[in-house]
């Protein structure tokens, strides 16, 4: 988590400046500010066009009794991606575009689940071995636990 935390607010920022400062200086300032203006635009467009078509294939799984995993796992990409070609910066909008693209979200979720699942296996077995973990006594021996009733109540 400090290593996500140290590359937003450090890294992430200095890799958009530099990219601002050597596009900037490649096609003009004036045109480096349109081309952040059309990327926003752009992602707000394809997301919401793309968030509706995920929707209704989540709609479409919920009526057949299928699971919408699939459909809610893009649906959560689609918005990380419309989001992050929001942020001004070329670095965000490209990371934006490939959650955008169904190939690369495709292959994210399913990047994703192979390391969650192998990480599932290699803890399950261990535990399995040693059986459940033992509770430790931690009275004397003379504790008696039961439960009490008080008559008339």
């Amino acid at each position: 988590m400090a290593l996500l935390a140290l590359f937003i607010f450090i890294v992430l920022p200095v890799i958009e400046i530099y990219l601002f400062i050597e596009i900037g200086a490649a096609i003009g300032s004036g045109w480096t500010i349109a081309l952040i203006f059309v990327t926003a635009a752009l992602g707000l467009s394809a997301m919401r066009r793309q968030g509706l078509a995920v929707l209704e294939e989540a709609q479409a799984a919920q009526i057949a009794g299928r699971p919408t995993l699939d459909a809610v796992a893009h649906g959560v990409l689609i918005l990380l991606g419309g989001g992050l070609l929001l942020v001004p910066g070329f670095f965000t909008d490209a990371l934006g575009l490939l959650f955008l693209w169904q190939w690369s979200r495709t292959f994210f979720i399913g990047a994703v689940l192979q390391a969650l699942l192998t990480r599932i296996i290699s803890i399950r077995p261990k535990e399995s071995r040693s059986g459940p973990p033992r509770r430790k006594r931690t009275d004397d021996g003379k504790t008696i636990e039961g439960d009490f009733r008080i008559d008339g109540e």
